[in-house]
């Protein structure tokens, strides 16, 4: 017998590799546990399992599935578009007549795709760009891996070279490639002359693009480009493209972020993927903003601490600073990876053997300062030292300069308090009334953001101690803060959803140590019972497991939610100490909460008949 597509994909593709894709899993007894990726919680209550090829949580959210369920979920993706996604990664072909898989967004996954191919080619006809590339120090392998291309300077090279592949050029403007005309006559390609960066999902399908401005006149040669021209033009959201929710470098980075526990947070293109060639694989870039929470809820499904790293200007250090505050609520541990500026002290340069002369690059460690070059006449002396400054300014540039740096200053990342403590007080005077103003008024939003209470108060009466005030006068300002923060509207998704009741929530309990305790215990303990349930589709439940049924004598459905109870089992086992005494607990509560229920209705009835005379 031919399985279906779907019986195929699940077949060739193993659950617990699935999810370990996109979360940090942790194994637990037979099955694997994690903290789950659909609602806020600190204690793991994800589970999966790789006998029954399923995951649920047994937490607040309650959400479970097979592969299908979890990719449709976390990728946001509806069922014909998760089975493209998981039959291209089990080499499952499907019939392209398939209803299944013609969606308008697998056509709009095709369309940038070989957007992205022409742009690469293109780059390969292109000297001049591929000149620039090597002077910003991007290896022919990291264009590569990256996929950069070029668009050249044309208002329909784009749009004839994707109609000769049979899309429509209405397709191409909803794919953000194309723009309508004014007069509605016509369209023309949006990413003209520029350094074309494919942005990918998770999966590696591109779903957009950035574009970075660079002309070249008829010889290849480069030239200047108009000053009001935008230096990067990004694709606009479309029904693939989401920027609140799109990581650059995402999918090359994901595996990186889990093993180190850690993700690196740059800001643009260039960041990214020069960190990435200097060894920090675990880095990913927003388009110039601050993380959104959808951004910060996706790494923080694979890593407890984020690295931000930010351009020596306003403006990068402001979002910085919004992508760090929003992190404490996703309970992020985060730090902030300096550039190197200045000039370096204590410095000890060494001649190389043999006397020969020779530059000698000193290491700076991410230290304040210049680095030095050295041309000595005989070991171990130096006789002329000329300095060269760092160019401090982003990633890209300490990267051309000495990627060494850019690798110490993550490695050496400080905690937000530490580095800013550490900034604030070297630019202000705290002697001052005016430098204690711009100090607290920089560093008490920052204490504000501490959700741990002790972290808190260390740094408020450190503090108080560095600007020698009194500290119930931090205390007070700072309370101000903690109050401002905490003033926010709105209820989570978790809140608005219907909470179970604890009548539900012991009955679920009550079946699922069903399955876990002796069948002496059983037999002793509902002999004689005064269990009451809620619905027919748990007392059914209930005397499929006393009787022990065998699987061939119940329905397919129940049958279904006996493998799930017996998952739950699985799970609890591992968090619980003696299974027999807490199944005891839960059925004496159980039959207490049936007879309150009872006398509850006996005295409803009584006070109805009393109304009634009767």
């Amino acid at each position: 017998m031919i399985n279906s597509p779907v019986e195929e994909i699940k077949s060739r593709l193993d659950i617990v590799e699935l999810i370990q894709g996109y979360i940090r899993l942790q194994k637990s007894g037979i099955n694997y546990r994690a903290v789950c990726p659909f609602h806020t919680e600190k204690t793991p209550s994800f589970f999966v399992s790789p006998s029954r090829q399923i995951w649920h949580c047994f937490g607040g959210c309650g959400e479970g599935g097979d592969i299908f369920k979890f990719v449709m979920k976390i990728e946001g993706l509806d069922f014909p578009e998760a089975l493209r996604l998981l039959a291209q990664r089990a080499g499952v072909i499907l019939k392209r007549e398939d209803p299944a898989i013609s969606s308008e967004r697998n056509r709009l996954y095709d369309l940038c795709e070989e957007a992205a191919r022409t742009f690469e080619k293109n780059l390969s006809l292109t000297p001049a760009v591929q000149t620039y590339l090597k002077k910003r120090g991007v290896t022919e392998a990291t264009a590569k891996e990256f996929r950069l291309g070029f668009a050249p300077q044309s208002w329909d090279f784009l749009l004839k070279t994707l109609a000769q592949k049979g899309f429509k050029k209405e397709e191409i403007e909803k794919a953000g490639l194309a723009i309508k005309s004014e007069d509605k006559s016509s369209h023309y390609d949006r990413f003209r002359s520029r350094i074309m960066f494919p942005i990918t999902d998770s999966n590696a399908r591109v779903i957009g693009f950035g574009g970075r401005v660079f002309s070249t006149t008829p010889e290849g040669q480069k030239s200047t480009t108009a000053p009001a021209e935008a230096k990067y033009v990004n694709t606009p959201n479309t029904l693939i493209y989401d920027k609140s929710r799109a990581l650059y470098g995402f999918d090359k980075a994901k595996q990186e972020i889990r093993s180190q526990n850690q993700v690196v947070a740059v800001e643009g293109y260039m960041d990214c993927l020069m960190s990435h060639q200097a060894g920090v694989k675990n880095t990913i870039a927003v388009s110039g903003t601050a993380l959104t929470g959808e951004q910060l809820k996706s790494l923080r499904r694979l890593c407890e601490t984020i690295i931000s790293s930010f351009d020596t200007d306003a403006a990068g250090e402001s979002a910085t600073k919004r992508s760090l505050a929003l992190a404490t609520q996703f309970g992020f541990e985060r730090k902030i990876a300096a550039i190197p500026l200045g000039k370096p002290s204590n410095t000890t340069l060494t001649a190389a053997e043999g006397g020969r002369n020779e530059v000698v690059k000193v290491d700076i460690l991410g230290k304040p300062g210049n680095t030095t070059s050295a041309v000595p006449t005989e070991v171990g002396t130096i006789t002329k030292v000329a300095e060269v400054d760092i160019p401090g300014k982003d990633p890209p540039d300490l990267i051309l300069f000495d990627p060494k740096l850019w690798v110490n200053a993550v490695e050496e990342a400080k905690p937000v308090v530490d580095f800013y403590f550490a900034k604030t007080f070297r630019e202000q005077d705290p002697r001052t009334a005016n430098g204690k103003k711009e100090i607290s008024a920089v560093l008490l939003p920052l204490l504000a953001e501490l959700t741990n209470e002790i972290e808190r108060a260390h740094w408020a009466g450190e503090l108080a101690r560095l600007l020698n005030v009194r500290e119930d006068t931090v205390w007070k300002e700072l309370e101000k803060k903690i109050g401002h923060q905490q003033d926010r509207g709105g209820k989570t998704e978790a809140e608005e959803r219907r909470l179970p009741t604890r009548r539900e929530l012991l009955e679920e309990r009550l079946l699922t140590l069903l399955t876990l305790v002796k069948e002496d215990t059983k037999k002793q303990e509902l002999e004689n019972h005064y269990l009451i349930f809620t619905s027919a589709e748990n007392k059914e439940l209930f005397d499929v497991l006393r009787n022990n049924y065998e699987p061939k004598a119940v329905t397919a459905g129940t049958k279904e939610k006996l493998d799930l109870l017996k998952f739950k089992g699985e799970a609890l086992a591992e968090i619980t100490n003696n299974l027999e005494e807490e199944f005891l607990a839960c059925k004496r509560e159980l039959e207490r909460e049936g007879v309150k229920e009872r006398l509850l209705k006996i005295g409803s009835d009584i006070e109805q008949l009393e109304k009634e005379g009767r």
